[in-house]
């Protein structure tokens, strides 16, 4: 008896990208200005193109479709781009998910009007002292060439002129990173560093991405199509996985504090 071949469905976003066209202009659903969504979800497709799953399988036949459409809608309504290491797909099963990147995280936060953000590691040897005043940490931090981490911060300017922050201990963030669903947590034993960055600045941004980052649903006549996005808490808390992309832009920018940071005090 001749056995048949399951075909794999590639998906695809056209209908999705419909969808969403047709609520732009309902006027239910809104992006950032200057965002081409339709490019977005183009430079989503040609990643995961290439992605796979932990067994290599491709993410594109192995993800449910609705995951996918979950997935990209989220991309877009967040106004991220993966082309610009906004963010990044990973493979849970058959689920795909969408995570902002550090640098996503950055491009939200600035979008409510905050600027000059700073984030930087504190290492063993470094001349370092924080303290409070109304709540805002005041940093004194000069660059000493030491390799133990032993706080990391993140620091901005709020549309209405306030200075605004925060300040973790290396302790702190190892708790945070206690949670990672990657159980070997290999994002944050390779490079310690970018990830500790990445964490303090997700902590000291996130009341201000969850006021920015609203609830919206979408909905399609197919069932596979239907995407409810609510405030995604695990997304915009201590969400510890990382993309070795996203990793890798975090540590040259980290050097390049680090050689503006030798012989240099920088209060705040």
């Amino acid at each position: 008896m001749e056995t048949k071949t399951k075909q794999v469905e590639k998906y695809s976003p056209v209908s999705l990208i419909k969808t969403l066209d047709d609520h732009m202009k309902n006027g239910t659903i809104v992006v950032p200005e200057n965002y081409n969504y339709v490019a977005a979800i183009n430079s989503a497709m040609y990643l995961l193109s290439e992605a796979t799953d932990k067994n290599g399988k491709p993410a594109l036949e192995v993800c449910t479709a609705k995951s996918i459409n979950y997935s990209l809608t989220k991309m877009v309504l967040l106004g991220l781009n993966p082309m610009q290491k906004q963010g990044y797909f990973i493979v849970y099963g058959n689920e795909l998910q969408f995570m902002p990147s550090y640098f996503g995280d950055r491009a939200m936060a600035e979008r409510t009007g905050i600027t000059d953000i700073v984030s930087r590691v504190v290492f063993d040897k470094d001349e370092f002292s924080c303290e409070f005043k109304d709540g805002y940490p005041i940093i004194k931090h000069v660059y000493g060439g030491g390799d133990k981490i032993t706080h990391a911060y993140c620091l901005f300017t709020l549309p209405n002129g306030r200075r605004a922050g925060d300040v973790m201990t290396f302790a702190q963030i190892l708790k945070s990173w206690a949670h990672s669903k990657d159980p070997n947590r290999k994002s944050q034993n390779d490079s310690p560093e970018e990830m500790a960055k990445r964490t303090v600045t997700r902590r000291a941004l996130k009341p201000y991405i969850n006021s920015f980052v609203g609830d919206d649903v979408i909905t399609n006549e197919n069932e596979d199509q239907v995407i409810v996005l609510e405030q995604d808490n695990d997304e915009i808390q201590e969400h510890e996985t990382s993309s070795e992309v996203e990793t890798e832009a975090i540590k040259q920018e980290t050097q390049t504090n680090k050689q503006n940071l030798k012989n240099t005090e920088i209060p705040f």
